[in-house]
């Protein structure tokens, strides 16, 4: 039985290698405070903007941009509220720092835009800033000629982007990223950075980052693939428009994606990459063509498609947290591929399409699946499924998963679960068929296959290797009902 698994391979690499051009957002609590006016701000209008939606105001903004970072101490910048300014070309600041870009409801309308050269242009590029905010301002591509970012914050520290509308650019709504990656284990360019309330639509990909301490939270990110020409010529294809809505990529470490809505993306809602300490909490996923969320540990996406370390364990997703978090209707739901040290709990999964609700997939290794809700529409696939080793026609061998848990989940499906045997499974409902090699009936009582079995209206807690070699698989503390402990005991490999 096959199911979710990477559907990338090379275009992936070659995607993210393409984006000096992916992704920036940032926050700074440091900003400055004071109000347009006043000796700390400059206008861009008395640069010679004029905001009329018809004239070029691309120099008139960057020369704004360029006095406010030559001021001595440096200010902050400033649009008129709910003008339009018409810009052709990328506008860019390096070295910026304690300091408002604040747009106050105006728009940056990119139209009749220059050709990009050898990287991909962006709308706005801010690189080696500190304590910046970028607030209120809205970058939308008017006639999508070119391919754009809208707004890519590089070497990012102590930054905030809140408030930002990115609207139709060809390529990343709001990213922070830098070029190259932070190796791993090594500290990131970008640091501590807040991407809020901000809203992203009909890009390539949403918000992408690849930095550290990074925060996404309580944005709007859609494609509307559904309601496009690309979706009316047929099935998604490599040379889509319309990618992954909330990105988080190689080098990334302890980053937060939380409270975010997602909605018809032409690929996954949430995607990760090979990525350290992530928590993906309280989303609300739709309607995407591909995943839900999906972490792929698999591979290192550096500048080539061909660029493929051999060192996996430096290239697997390490501890990694999903949780409460609403699915619905994506193709797969939540993938999880060649990971470490993973926790999914309390989410919601609705699954109409020809998928799983949960797949832990290849190579993924100490994986929990505890307390979601799943409800599989369809018929002939496991609401949750865990990958078996498998031998390929040709003798390659696929790798399974090890160390994988599922337990106290409410499953609403013809066929609940599908695992190797040696997958841990604890179930309160249903009958439930795990494999090839052995089924659970677990109507009314508490069964288990595999490691571990707890019956008899007991409550159950640590599990611990237990020594007792060819019988003697685990042993398992048990509790009374006042909760006092009595104890660990054996628990072999059958009990009738």
């Amino acid at each position: 039985m096959t199911d979710m698994v990477n559907r990338r391979h090379a275009l992936r690499a070659a995607v993210v290698g393409g984006a000096a051009a992916a992704g920036a957002a940032v926050m700074a609590p440091g900003a400055a405070q004071a109000a347009p006016g006043d000796d700390g701000w400059i206008s861009v209008v008395d640069h010679g903007a004029a905001g009329d939606g018809i004239t070029d105001d691309t120099a008139a903004i960057q020369a704004a941009l360029n006095a406010a970072k030559a001021a001595v101490p440096q200010k902050s910048v400033s649009f008129p509220a709910g003008r339009v300014f018409r810009v052709t070309g990328e506008m860019s600041l390096n070295g910026y720092a304690n300091a408002t870009i604040a747009g106050n409801g105006a728009t940056l309308a990119l139209t009749g835009a220059r050709p990009t050269e050898s990287h991909i242009s962006t709308v706005l590029r801010l690189t080696d800033v500190r304590e910046l905010t970028i607030e209120d301002l809205t970058i939308r591509d008017t006639d999508r000629t070119q391919v754009y970012n809208g707004l890519l914050l590089a070497k990012a520290q102590r930054c905030v982007i809140r408030g930002v509308r990115v609207i139709d650019v060809r390529f990343t709504g709001i990213s922070v990223f830098d070029n190259p990656p932070a190796p791993v284990g090594a500290p990131a360019a970008s640091d501590d950075v807040l991407i809020t309330g901000c809203v992203v639509e009909g890009t390539r990909q949403g918000i992408s980052v690849n930095g550290r301490d990074v925060r996404i939270v309580g944005n709007h990110v859609a494609m509307d693939w559904w309601s496009t020409d690309e979706a009316a010529r047929g099935p998604w294809q490599p040379a889509s428009d319309y990618y992954d809505g909330i990105n988080v990529l190689a080098g990334s470490d302890r980053v937060v994606v939380s409270g975010n809505t997602v909605t018809d993306c032409g690929q996954s809602g949430v995607y990760t990459q090979s990525v350290r300490n992530l928590v993906v909490t309280g989303n609300t996923v739709t309607g995407c063509v591909l995943r839900g969320i999906e972490v792929d540990g698999q591979r290192k996406h550096l500048e080539s498609a061909d660029d493929v370390v051999a060192e996996k364990d430096k290239l697997r997703a390490y501890g990694v947290t999903i949780t409460g978090n609403t699915l619905l209707d994506n193709l797969g739901n939540i993938n999880i591929l060649y990971a470490l040290d993973v926790t999914i709990t309390g989410n919601r999964v609705h699954n109409k399409r020809e998928s799983t609700c949960i797949a832990i997939n290849q190579g993924t290794e100490h994986a929990v699946v505890v307390g979601n809700h799943c409800r599989q529409d369809d018929p002939n696939r496991a609401a949750i499924w865990v990958k078996p080793v498998e031998t390929l026609p040709d003798g390659t061998v696929v790798p399974g998963t090890k160390h994988v848990t599922i337990a106290w989940n409410d499953v609403e499906a013809a066929y609940d679960w599908y695992a190797p045997a040696d997958t841990v499974v604890m179930q309160r409902t249903g009958d439930a068929e795990i494999s090839a090699v052995g089924t659970i009936r677990a109507t009314g009582a508490i069964r288990s296959t595999g490691k571990m079995l707890a019956a008899g209206g007991l409550g159950v807690g640590n599990s611990a290797s237990a020594s007792r070699p060819g019988t003697v698989v685990r042993k398992i503390e048990v509790f009374d009902a006042e909760g006092r402990s009595l104890g660990f005991v054996p628990v072999y490999n059958a009990i009738t």
